[in-house]
């Protein structure tokens, strides 16, 4: 002997039915399998990555040795700037003699940049993809990585103008200046 059903039990055995039937009419019909007698077209699919959005570096912007905003995609591997930058780099540097220094070793439109660490004399060069030698497929960089070098003053207590020249004109050997 069976049980009787109760009207929620014939409702929930409606319900599942019905949604059953509605996925089927949702679902399209299978294509039939090629012909291997027939050879189609060869399609090959590629998996784009979506750009990730990282919050707070979007307003983050750039400048060269000029003032003049550089795009972020020319510095960082994959072209997404990690949200750890300002921290890290700092501000452009602003102070004349040190600019003029920087420029006699670096061209201005090489655009490599010129950053100062807030809190530190630190100073940080940061060298664009296309003339970097540390970053890119070749390295296995992943994203958000960039080229930078240190220069640090903490041992002299403030930047010695003929110091820096000499630290800058070393780190010339690590820009490959063949992309220009």
């Amino acid at each position: 002997m069976t049980a009787k059903k109760t009207p929620e039990q014939i409702a929930a055995t409606k319900a599942a039915k019905e949604a059953k039937e509605a996925t089927k009419a949702a679902t399209p019909p299978a294509t039939p399998p090629a012909d291997p007698a027939k050879p189609g077209p060869t399609i090959t699919l590629t998996q784009t990555e979506p750009t990730p959005v990282i919050e707070g570096v979007e307003d983050v912007k750039m400048f060269n040795t000029s003032g003049k905003e550089v795009k972020k995609e020319d510095y960082f591997f994959g072209g997404i700037m990690l949200p750890s930058f300002e921290k890290t780099c700092g501000n452009p540097v602003d102070r004349e003699d040190l600019l003029d220094v920087f420029n006699k070793v670096f061209k201005p439109e090489d655009n490599i940049l010129f950053y100062r660490q807030a809190d530190k004399e630190v100073y940080i060069i940061i060298i664009p993809i296309k003339y970097s030698t540390a970053i890119g497929e070749n390295n296995n960089s992943i994203v958000g990585d960039f080229q930078k070098h240190a220069l640090s003053f903490l041992n002299e207590g403030s930047v010695n103008l003929e110091s820096l020249r000499g630290k800058l004109e070393r780190i010339q050997t690590f820009v490959k200046y063949n992309d220009r």
